[in-house]
């Protein structure tokens, strides 16, 4: 077993479990002590749980946002059935916003073979991915301000004076870490800053996510259903929230 699918595996039982005993983990994982050691400081670095009397303990304040390199692994063939949904909303011309998310990352080899895109992004990945891939008709610019550990993003604290200012775009590409019938969540208070002020200023706002967010909640609302235009998930939701999209006219798109 990779380092990523552990971490993922551990993230998975303390979701479920809340609390778990190392030795029981040690066995739930197949891993090593001094393995598991390693895993486990990583994941408190980051807030995700706490070590305490030979116990892991699931940190139950949802402020905490995995790295990307964990959260690339997530439901992955679900972000690429998304992505494919989602190109055919951008056109040859357009200016379009990418978050850092790893859900929008997977539209980054979509968007190569479209021309004269002017791209903004505050995903590192996402940055270098675009120009790795390099169509020489696409512009590529990357916000300003501070990189957040481990998630590969930038978020700037404060918007004004941006390069965003001498443009308009046409379309952002965000994602979330949930919704309901009213609003849209992150866990990262800076995250949800930094996609609100994008989604205040853009023209038409997408939000992609997979159904495993359905019905999950985070600490900050970014904002209600009211400011997206669409909302893209590898399947449709129930009734419930579908209803209270149509209520708001947005479109969902997903596959049935």
């Amino acid at each position: 077993m990779s380092r990523t699918e552990r971490l993922k595996e551990i993230t998975n039982i303390l979701h479920i479990k809340k609390r778990i005993s190392v030795h029981d983990l040690e066995q739930q994982t197949f891993s090593s002590t001094s393995t598991l050691r390693r895993d486990l400081i990583f994941l408190e670095e980051q807030g995700f749980l706490k070590r305490k009397h030979g116990e892991v303990i699931l940190n139950t304040f949802n402020t905490v946002e995995l790295s990307h390199h964990i959260r690339e692994s997530e439901q992955r063939q679900e972000k690429k059935i998304i992505a494919k949904l989602a190109k055919d909303f951008v056109g040859p011309g357009m200016c379009i916003y990418l978050d850092s998310s790893t859900t929008v990352y997977e539209l980054c080899p979509y968007l190569v073979g479209i021309d004269n895109l002017i791209i903004f992004t505050n995903g590192l990945n996402t940055a270098q991915a675009l120009s790795t891939l390099a169509n020489p008709t696409m512009k590529i610019f990357i916000t300003g301000g501070e990189v957040k550990h481990h998630s590969a993003s930038v978020v700037n604290h404060n918007i004004e004076n941006s390069i965003l200012d001498h443009f308009r775009i046409d379309l952002a590409f965000c994602s979330a870490r949930g919704i309901d019938e009213e609003f849209v969540y992150e866990v990262s208070f800076s995250q949800a800053l930094a996609k609100k002020s994008i989604i205040d200023r853009s023209k038409e706002t997408i939000l992609l996510i997979d159904h495993s967010k359905f019905y999950q909640s985070g600490f900050f609302k970014i904002n209600n259903l009211a400011q997206y235009k669409t909302i893209i998930s590898d399947k449709l939701p129930d009734e419930k929230l579908l209803d209270a999209a149509n209520k708001e006219g947005i479109e969902w798109v997903g596959e049935e």
